[in-house]
């Protein structure tokens, strides 16, 4: 039975092995995870911990581990106490601007009120009946205070505690990884967060086009496995939820679209069966009946007759590509990942707006980060900003003094910029915010994305 006492919040361990992430070395690492899961969720646990104080209506589920007290049920309440508490360093967090104000601000008596919360601490040999326990706590859904398991958590706890064959965890795990086309802050959010059922039917019905038996083959030979390539385009499509289970299950055969050879026909397949199989033999190039020929069997990311249509730059959907593909580089841009994000969640012929204010943002911030890093005022003398237009110009002529072959591109793209009646001028996007009268729609759009976006690109790798 548990003994139910108040801990002081500093003598707490977060889980480094919390089921919602993959195991961490540190507590900040731990924390920092969590919110990147599920940002808005934590910071508003954090407001509303700030703002009332912690409610004592339910305890803090610990593990007594040797001399630490492991914290089993509550790491977001005790990782946003931490953070107020200045007992986890902000560094790194990107901690929003009114909720840093508001833990500077914090009273001794708040502090005193809230270093202490009360526990229910168990034993080390009571470990298998927290599990259980905590389980049964996520399964009671929001009436109960809590954010229920996602598919990552579940499958992590079904792996870990019950021993059960979890093989599209088990390959998104390897892919975050030791993946290419992956930046950093998709691995922390799909670590903890991801389309797993969707990877799941994937890597099903992909399995035996590369050679391997079934999925749990495919995730046990990962990545070790032909067509490596093109199974982390599909990894990452799914990551983007730009490849769904619509897609999959309604298309007479996904696979193509990504370079995959055609299934191998089963022997003695006869009618129906057999004939599905010739003509997806014969749709795909790259393949046969019996494997892969050609560059495809090297791994090819897409080949050059895939079934992807080429559609032209003023069509919404030549946007969504260059973003999809778009990947940002470097330290102290969190947020140009995050508005990154955002942006292609977006379907521009319904948000054109929103996209232009998303795009805008990327700009002013990609333009900050860079000037700072290479010596570009960003900042006059009198304290305020200089002109975004201003500081884009520096920021490409010290682009194509670094490399001219950039000269055309980025050219263009300040002309754009720079051009008062530009759909995406600074001076335009400005009047999206002030101008009553002012509109853009998708088709503009699209077509002058393709020229600012070099800048966009050059200042983020």
């Amino acid at each position: 039975m548990p003994k139910n006492q108040y801990l002081q919040v500093s003598d707490l361990t977060l889980d480094l092995e919390n089921f919602r992430t993959v195991p961490q070395k540190k507590e900040q690492h731990s924390l920092h995870s969590m919110i990147a899961i599920s940002p808005e969720k934590f910071w508003a646990l954090t407001e509303s911990l700030l703002n009332d104080g912690y409610h004592p209506t339910e305890n803090i589920i610990v593990l007594k581990s040797g001399a630490e007290h492991v914290v089993k049920e509550g790491n977001r309440r005790v990782g946003a106490l931490k953070l107020a508490l200045g007992l986890i360093s902000s560094k790194g967090i990107d901690v929003p601007a009114h909720l840093e104000e508001k833990i500077k601000a914090l009273t001794a008596q708040w502090k005193s009120d809230n270093g202490k919360v009360p526990c229910s601490i168990f034993a080390s040999d009571e470990s298998e009946f927290v599990d259980r326990l905590v389980a049964l706590t996520h399964g009671k859904g929001e009436k109960a205070g809590r954010e229920d398991w996602n598919a990552v958590a579940r499958a992590r706890h079904n792996r870990d505690k019950q021993k059960m064959s979890e093989p599209a965890l088990d390959v998104l795990e390897k892919y975050l990884k030791t993946g290419s086309n992956v930046d950093t802050d998709q691995r922390e959010r799909w670590a903890g967060d991801y389309p797993l059922s969707v990877l799941d039917e994937a890597i099903k019905r992909l399995s035996q086009r590369v050679g391997t038996t079934n999925a749990r083959d495919l995730a046990d030979q990962y990545p070790k496995i032909k067509y490596r390539s093109n199974l982390d385009q599909v990894f990452h499509d799914i990551g983007l939820s730009t490849l769904d289970f619509k897609t999959i299950r309604s298309s007479a055969d996904f696979g193509a679209a990504y370079g995959f050879p055609a299934p191998p026909v089963a022997q003695g397949a006869t009618g129906a069966a057999a004939t599905v199989n010739r003509l997806l033999a014969t749709s795909n190039p790259g393949g046969s009946a019996g494997g892969p020929t050609g560059a495809a069997s090297q791994g090819a990311s897409v080949p050059a007759r895939s079934k992807i249509l080429a559609v032209a730059t003023n069509d919404p959907r030549s946007v969504s590509r260059k973003l999809r593909r778009f990947v940002v580089k470097g330290i102290n841009r969190e947020k140009v990942v995050s508005l990154l994000e955002e942006i292609r969640s977006l379907k521009l012929e319904k948000y054109p707006h929103a996209f232009c204010f998303l795009l805008r943002s990327m700009f002013e911030i990609s333009g900050k980060v860079y000037g700072a890093e290479n010596g570009i005022q960003v900042v006059k003398s009198d304290g305020f900003d200089r002109q975004l237009v201003d500081v884009l110009r520096d920021v490409a002529a010290d682009l194509i003094k670094k490399n001219a072959q950039m000269k055309k591109e980025l050219t263009g793209a300040i002309a754009e910029l720079a051009t008062p009646d530009g759909f995406l001028s600074v001076t335009s996007l400005n009047q999206l915010v002030h101008n009553k009268s002012f509109s853009v729609n998708e088709r503009h759009i699209s077509t002058l994305f393709h020229n600012v976006f070099p800048l966009l690109e050059a200042m983020n790798r």
